[in-house]
Parts: structure tokens; C-alpha cells; sequence
């Protein structure tokens, strides 16, 4: 099913509610070891330099696909972006104006939670444990701070690296990272991680994963 932008509405009527769970991540990629000039002309200014996106899983935790928050860019983006192919780089995050902290990952599921401020309005999702082929799926995403709906189905297990991902036949476009793919009850699918462009799939970390990843650090009590 084609990508639609924005407006789309859904005939469960959860859409509007979940919408405000995603939000736009603001990240810019640096050297770790600047030398004495590029340290100086970074500190007069932050600026992203790329985009992505994370959503609301509980009061001020958020959840995004751990390759946004890595710092490990392939060749193409690193020259992409101004960098050398070698250049070790690392990730500043900012989401809803405020500084994100990355407080744990699943680097195998592509995961990773942030401490960030506040949820607002934000409703937290539950956790959709299967899915059947062709169910139909949403994706709402904030690239670039844009609000776009992107609607397909569900097609199959993927395997990526000997890890067990969901793929979809949905649409994907720079700034999807981290996005959060419900089914039509509002149910969190999973995270979208990437995209497939030979076999035209959205790649789709399960849910199960991300829940994991949240009782983790919630039921671990503060020292």
C-alpha cells in the first residue's frame, strides 16, 4: 500500500492519541578526537546535521533505532556529511528541544532507549506480541520534524546478520528510524529499523524486543 502524508485517518480512531507519542530527533554527528580548530569551530554552535525518530514508551524514556544513536555511519553518509571515511564519529541527540541521553541499547535488535524531558500529552503504547501475514500496519514518523503516515501490511520474518527482524511492505524514506509501526487497534508492531530496496521491505525490530528493552530499566529500581 502507498505511503500517505499526514491526515490519514484511522478507522480505529487511535491515530490522533498516538501521534504525539512520535517526535522528531534532532542529531548531530561529530568527531571524537576534533583537532584544535575543529573543536573551536564546533563549540560556537549547535546545529543537526541529520534526523530521525523516537516515540514515548513511558514518562520521559523514548525508544529509537540504536543505529541512529551509534555514531556508525556508513562510508557514503560520513562523506555525505562532510567526514572522512575513517573519522571515528559520535552522536549528540536533542528531541522536544531538550538534550536525550542514551541510557541502554540492544544493539542486535537495533534499540536503544533515551532518558529525554517530559511526555507531554504522549500515550504510552502496549505491546502487540504476533502478527499475521497482511495484517495491516502504520507508521508514524517526524522526519525532519514533518508528520507523515505511512500505511502498509505486514509480510514476514526478515533475517538480517543471523537476528530475526518483521519486514513490511511499507514505504520508507530518510528520517523513519525509530519510528513506531502499529496495527490498526493501536498495538505497537515494533520499530522501524531500515529498508530493504531490492526486496522493496521495510526492515521492522519486534515489539517484543522493545517491551524487553523497557522492563529492563523499569523494574529495576533507582539506587
Amino acid at each position: 500500500m502507498p505511503l500517505q502524508v499526514g491526515g490519514a485517518k484511522d478507522s480505529a480512531g487511535f491515530l490522533k492519541i498516538q501521534e504525539r507519542n512520535s517526535v522528531s530527533l534532532e542529531l548531530q554527528f561529530s568527531r571524537k578526537n576534533p583537532n584544535g580548530l575543529q573543536r573551536m569551530i564546533s563549540s560556537y554552535d549547535w546545529e543537526p546535521n541529520a534526523y530521525a525518530t523516537g516515540f514515548f514508551v513511558g514518562d520521559g524514556l523514548m525508544i529509537t533505532a540504536y543505529h541512529v544513536v551509534s555514531g556508525k555511519l556508513d562510508a557514503s553518509k560520513r562523506l555525505a556529511l562532510g567526514f572522512d571515511r575513517k573519522d571515528q564519529l559520535k552522536v549528540t541527540v536533542h528531541a522536544n528541544g531538550c538534550s536525550a541521553k542514551v541510557i541502554k541499547v540492544d544493539e542486535e535488535a537495533d534499540l536503544a532507549l533515551l532518558q529525554v524531558c517530559g511526555s507531554g500529552e504522549a500515550n504510552f503504547p502496549t505491546f502487540q506480541p504476533t502478527v499475521t501475514k497482511d495484517e495491516e500496519l502504520l507508521i508514524v514518523a517526524r522526519p525532519h520534524g514533518q508528520k507523515v503516515v505511512g500505511r502498509g501490511t505486514f509480510y514476514g520474518s526478515y533475517s538480517f546478520n543471523g537476528i530475526e527482524y518483521w519486514s513490511g511492505k511499507v514505504e520508507g524514506r530518510d528520517g523513519f528510524s525509530g519510528s513506531p509501526v502499529y496495527n490498526q487497534r493501536g498495538e505497537l508492531v515494533g520499530v522501524f529499523s531500515g529498508y530493504d530496496w531490492s526486496q522493496k521491505l521495510a526492515v521492522i525490530s519486534p515489539g517484543v524486543r522493545a517491551q524487553k528493552l523497557v522492563d529492563e530499566v523499569t523494574s529495576t529500581p533507582n539506587p
